[in-house]
This record gives C-alpha cells, sequence and structure tokens, in this order.
C-alpha cells in the first residue's frame, strides 16, 4: 500500500488522448497522399517538402496565440540544443515512416509503427523516472497483444522494410522524450518553430548529398504535397500539446487506440481488406485503453479521498 501523491486529472487524460487521435488522423491521411506520390518523388524529397510546408499551420498557430515576437524571447542554449535533436529524430522519424508506407501495406507499415508505446515506456522510466505501475505495464502489454492479433505476422511482416515502422517508433519515441525535458514555460509553437528549423536544414543537406530527385510534375503533385506538411505539421502541433499535458507513459498508453483509423485508410484508399484481423485486436486495445482510464478515475477518487491504493 502506498500514498498516491499526484494528482491525477482526468479531464486533462480525456482531452490528451483526443488530441493526440486527432494528431493521429492526420497523420493516417498524409500518409496515404505519401504513398500515392511515393513511386514518382524520393523519400528525401518528399521529406522536406512536408517539413517545410509544416511552417503553414505553424504561422496560423502564431497568429491565433498572437507570439509574434515572445517567439523569439527567452532562448537559451538548453532549449536549442533539445530543439537541434528533436528536429533530428522527427527528420529520421519522416525518412523511416515515407520508406514503410510505400514499400509495404498501408496498414501493416502504420500499425508496426505503434509499437512506439513500448520503446516511450521504456525511455520515460530511465530518462523521465516515471513510476509505471503495474496496471500501465498491464495496459501497454495487452495494447501490444492486440497488435499482434491484428498483424497475424506473415513473411511480409518480416522483410527488410519491416524493419523501417520500428525504427520510425523509436525515432518517434526519442523525440517524445526530449519534448519532456523542454520546460513547461516555452510555447507549442515555440517549441515547433525551432524544432522544424533544424528539421528542414537536415533535410535540405541530405537533399543536396543524395541523387535521384526530378521536378515536381505538375500542380496537382505539388498540392498534394503541401497537403502533407499542412497535415503532417498539425499533427505535430497536436502531438506536443497533447504530451505535454500528461506524463510521457501514461499517453503512450492510448496510442494504439489509432490502429483502427490505419485499416479504415488502407481498405478505402488501397482496397487492403484485413478485417478478420482487425476486430480481435482492437477490442484488446480498447480495453487497454479503458484499464488507464479506470484506474485515473480509481486514483482521483482515492487522493479527494486521501485514502491509499495498491
Amino acid at each position: 500500500m502506498k500514498l498516491i501523491s499526484e494528482n491525477v486529472d482526468v479531464k486533462r487524460t480525456y482531452l490528451a488522448v483526443t488530441t493526440m487521435l486527432m494528431a493521429i488522423l492526420c497523420i493516417d491521411l498524409y500518409m496515404v497522399v505519401i504513398k500515392f506520390l511515393g513511386d514518382e518523388y524520393t523519400v528525401i524529397q518528399l521529406a522536406v517538402f512536408r517539413n517545410a510546408a509544416g511552417i503553414i499551420p505553424l504561422i496560423l498557430l502564431i497568429i491565433f496565440t498572437k507570439e509574434y515576437f515572445s517567439i523569439f524571447q527567452k532562448i537559451d542554449n538548453k532549449f536549442i540544443i533539445f530543439s537541434f535533436f528533436r528536429g533530428l529524430a522527427f527528420l529520421s522519424m519522416n525518412i523511416f515512416v515515407f520508406i514503410s508506407v510505400i514499400n509495404l501495406e498501408f496498414a501493416t507499415a502504420m500499425t508496426l509503427t505503434f509499437s512506439s508505446p513500448f520503446f516511450i515506456v521504456i525511455l520515460s522510466i530511465f530518462f523521465l523516472k516515471d513510476k509505471v505501475g503495474k496496471y500501465r505495464w498491464s495496459a501497454i502489454f495487452l495494447g501490444f497483444f492486440g497488435v499482434v492479433l491484428i498483424m497475424k505476422p506473415t513473411s511480409e511482416i518480416f522483410s527488410f522494410y519491416s524493419i523501417f515502422p520500428i525504427m520510425t517508433a523509436f525515432a518517434w519515441a526519442i523525440s517524445v522524450i526530449i519534448l519532456k525535458f523542454i520546460p513547461e514555460g516555452h510555447s507549442t509553437a515555440k517549441i515547433q518553430l525551432y524544432s522544424l528549423i533544424f528539421n528542414v536544414m537536415g533535410g535540405l543537406v541530405l537533399f543536396f548529398i543524395t541523387s535521384g530527385h526530378v521536378e515536381i510534375k505538375n500542380i496537382q503533385d505539388f498540392f498534394l504535397m503541401t497537403l502533407t506538411g499542412i497535415l503532417g505539421g498539425t499533427a505535430a502541433i497536436l502531438f506536443i500539446y497533447s504530451y505535454r499535458l500528461i506524463s510521457a507513459s501514461k499517453m503512450a498508453s492510448f496510442e494504439y487506440l489509432g490502429i483502427p483509423s490505419s485499416f479504415v485508410l488502407g481498405w478505402i484508399f488501397f482496397n487492403e481488406a484485413p478485417w478478420a484481423q482487425l476486430f480481435p485486436g482492437v477490442i484488446l486495445i480498447i480495453l487497454a485503453g479503458m484499464i488507464i482510464i479506470w484506474r485515473d478515475k480509481v486514483n482521483e477518487k482515492s487522493i479527494k479521498g486521501n485514502k491509499q491504493i495498491n
């Protein structure tokens, strides 16, 4: 028995999860576009354009929050260093996931990226000193088992390209942990701006040292590339907001809830219909999320009543 010292705010959890699911939907939608464009353009080219166009939702956020000048103030070396590594982590993640969705089935690629909760929880224990109890661990493993049931591993899962969704998940986990080190005083817009600067700079370096890039063929492709930046930039902003509301390990427990949208979009756009794989796993995934919500409610009631819980 131990006294719970943290005040668990269920409303913050609901808001964080809702925001995160919106971000995942944005990512799934722009990954559909990437898969369509992948046969015509190089991965580096797509990554550079996506990151550059990501400035559009960021500008709208700056206008909305009226951070015209404050966004350039109170910038210290520690913040720049964190932004640098977070930008490189995001660039790596974009490249890895683009390779994944172009070379694997859409649902397969996106579902494998949901191995990220394992990496986030493990890294948060070592670097953030998060305390992960048995119920949250149970939810993590239950959700992962749901992923396995959905996937029903085939020879494609273990192909060379299957490594890249796992690398995507690890890069995403690193970016989440770095985000938690950035002090609360820095706004979402400021964090995204400086991470994006290093992201674009790194992408341009790769663009100029690699070959095979082609000119944008038509106005339709130009708008589709711009759309990837708008959706991807919006997702990045939403993720920053959601992960600053609650602990990284708790937030990771809910990432599995974004998997069904990958299957639906794969079915709509690429005629993938793995329904037999979907439903058994989704039940476990939803159950995993419900366990976390239930424990939050129990903890909140215990704190209000000044009680002890297991």
